[in-house]
């Protein structure tokens, strides 16, 4: 495989260890065996579909930014991407919140320091100008999605930038950290190359996006021609339905939620039941809707 990418990329660049400070002019990639290859291909020689293609066919590493780097953060940082010894912690389990700001090639010191106020007692890892990760102990007081929706709200009104975060799950501290880390990144970016419509995700509220963007192409026929064509005629209809059984199917709050009387929620609720035929009180039925409401909604 890789010789067919360096026949088709004849500018590309190989090495047999991972580059101690990789070029800023090529975009590195590494071949997932035993004994991996590190390829490195110019930037201005591959278009953004090709890049796209190679990113699902092989590792890519981003570039990391080591200028924040020290103390415990320097410690995870050497575990996570560098074969390091295990980081001395308080607590046997840790978990990963990442962050990705919405612009690319941001360098701004009043956003570290800004990040670093909120999270002053967990060390944190810049990867790069726009993604990193924080690294929470179980033992302290954990986060919540509520603080972290607050502190996203901050970012947006103080520095006019968009900030998402991926809180993960807490795990024991072992030789296979890195390893589940490495499938949580691969899950918030995979999230936030269909969407960016929320500012806080969880593994839970990731599952159904992502089952809904990798449906097989019949299953997707059915949905088009069955519970897509009301929401087609209706867009409103299609946001109405999201919001109910994103609320646990709670009537009251999602009427509130949408700005409604209660009897015009109801109302829009038998109307889509009147042309899909679905009885959204069915828990297999509202699974089933509510993944087509995803999928409508990222395609």
């Amino acid at each position: 495989m890789i010789n067919k990418i360096l026949s088709y990329f004849p500018d590309s660049v190989t090495q047999e260890n991972i580059p101690a400070s990789p070029s800023t002019d090529y975009f590195w990639f590494k071949e997932a065996d035993a004994r991996p290859i590190w390829v490195g291909i110019p930037k201005d020689k591959i278009s953004e579909s090709q890049l796209d293609l190679m990113k699902n066919m092989f590792h890519f590493v981003e570039p990391e930014n080591h200028t924040h780097l020290s103390g415990a953060a320097h410690s995870w940082n050497r575990f996570l991407f560098h074969d390091g010894e295990m980081p001395a912690t308080e607590d046997d389990e840790v978990r990963f919140i990442q962050f990705r700001l919405q612009v690319k090639d941001m360098e701004t010191e009043e956003i570290h320091e800004a990040l670093n106020g909120f999270f002053p007692d967990h060390p944190i890892i810049w990867i790069h100008s726009s993604f990193g990760i924080i690294i929470e102990e179980k033992k302290k007081v954990s986060e919540n999605a509520e603080e972290l929706y607050s502190i996203a709200s901050t970012f947006e009104s103080d520095f006019f930038v968009k900030i998402s975060f991926y809180m993960g799950k807490f795990q024991k501290v072992t030789a296979q950290l890195p390893h589940f880390f490495d499938k949580e990144k691969q899950v918030f970016e995979e999230l936030t190359s269909h969407t960016t419509r929320d500012n806080v995700y969880t593994f839970e509220k990731s599952f159904p996006m992502l089952l809904a963007t990798h449906l097989p192409d019949y299953l997707k026929k059915i949905l088009e021609l069955s519970i897509l064509d009301a929401f087609e005629e209706d867009k409103e209809l299609m946001a109405t339905i999201k919001v109910f059984l994103e609320s646990s199917s709670n009537a009251s709050l999602s009427a509130k939620k949408l700005y409604v009387h209660r009897n015009t929620l109801q109302y829009r609720l038998d109307k889509f039941m009147e042309k899909t035929g679905v009885n959204l009180k069915d828990f297999d039925a509202a699974v089933v809707v509510y993944l087509a409401s995803l999928y409508e909604e990222i395609r």
